[in-house]
């Protein structure tokens, strides 16, 4: 049975490689395919072919909790630096080249918005809870690497590498006109490099694949740390469906460009995150814990498309003070292989 190669995106990234969730902040967050069984946002040991190139597009929607407006209101008479976010909405592009068989290199590039952004103020000791507004424009680059140093017929394991770069808008302003603060920008205006591992278990239908990955987040924008990474993958998955005939081109189902797998996945997805800093000071309000589970489902179009979606639900929203709790998250792409 042929195998395609595919990657796509993830990521609150994304996320998937580099699974650095934009239920925090705006990183990208693609994932590699393994023509197996496969997850949505867990990425695997197994890497691209050489000389293979792939493309990909992912929209992820993240709508949170709000904080009501009476909360901000007491927050704002305390002098907290609080903040509601109503939803985020992130797009990324991605592309991946097999430089060789063990080794792949990437590159990807969201597009951010997050809506219904509101403040706990202090107004000569009174609190109000005042709306900011919507910031959004261009994320981060992020350029990654995957080395894989172990394979044999089943099973894979993968170092994972790379830096996301300070490309994306900082300067978005609110409705009053003073500058978003910084872990509302789309960019974070810091160089945060990463390393993990992947590894994924073929078992015919049934795979398994997990990943982790932690990026250390430097200072950026506004002296802001937005405070270091640590993301975990789990994923079971079942290939549900498969025509008969296996890969073959002269399978009549090829040939009309019809469907070629149904992959069925549960995953956890988690991100823990340190707090911010400011000036070298803590914040008390960010950081956290956030764990979900999610469910997909990914088909294969012939030998070069992939179209997949998920959904996640959250199992833990442990975070640290006043924060807009993430309520569900939906993920939808495609990839191509040239």
């Amino acid at each position: 049975m042929k195998k395609i190669k595919i990657i796509f995106i993830n990521i609150f990234s994304s996320g998937s490689l580099l699974a650095i969730s934009a239920v925090f902040a705006d990183h990208a967050s693609p994932a590699f395919e393994t023509g197996a069984a496969g997850a949505i946002m867990t990425t695997p040991g197994a890497t691209l072919p050489k000389g293979e190139v792939v493309f990909g597009s992912a929209v992820q929607f993240i709508d949170y909790d709000e904080i009501p407006d009476a909360r901000l209101e007491a927050l704002g008479a305390a002098d907290e630096d609080v903040h509601s976010v109503g939803s985020l909405l992130q797009v990324t592009i991605s592309a991946a080249y097999g430089l060789s068989d063990n080794l792949t290199l990437g590159a990807s590039l969201p597009y951010v918005e997050r809506h219904d952004i509101r403040e706990a103020h202090n107004d000569m000791g009174t609190g109000e809870a005042e709306l900011a507004g919507d910031s959004k424009g261009m994320g981060d680059l992020t350029l990654f690497t995957q080395y894989r140093f172990f394979n044999n017929d089943v099973q894979d394991v993968a170092l994972l590498a790379g830096i996301k770069t300070p490309t994306g808008g900082t300067d978005e302003r609110e409705l009053e006109g003073g500058l978003f603060e910084a872990e509302q920008q789309p960019g974070s205006g810091s160089w945060d490099p990463f390393i993990g591992l992947a590894a994924n278990h073929n078992l015919g239908r049934f795979g398994l694949s997990a990943n982790v990955l932690y990026t250390f987040v430097t200072e950026g924008v506004q002296d802001t740390d937005l405070g270091d990474l640590f993301n975990y993958n789990l994923a079971a998955s079942y290939r549900a469906y498969r025509p008969s005939g296996g890969h073959s081109h002269h399978n009549h189902a090829h040939a009309l460009g019809l469907i070629d797998y149904v992959d069925l996945s549960l995953e956890l997805n988690g991100t823990m995150r340190e707090r911010k800093e400011i000036n070298d000071e803590e914040e008390f309000h960010s950081g956290g814990h956030t764990l979900l589970l999610s469910p997909g489902v990914r088909i294969g179009l012939g030998h070069q498309w992939s179209v997949y979606t998920s959904v996640g639900i959250p199992l833990v929203n442990d975070l640290n003070g006043e924060q807009s709790e993430t309520d569900y998250r939906v993920i939808g792409g495609f990839s191509f292989l040239f």
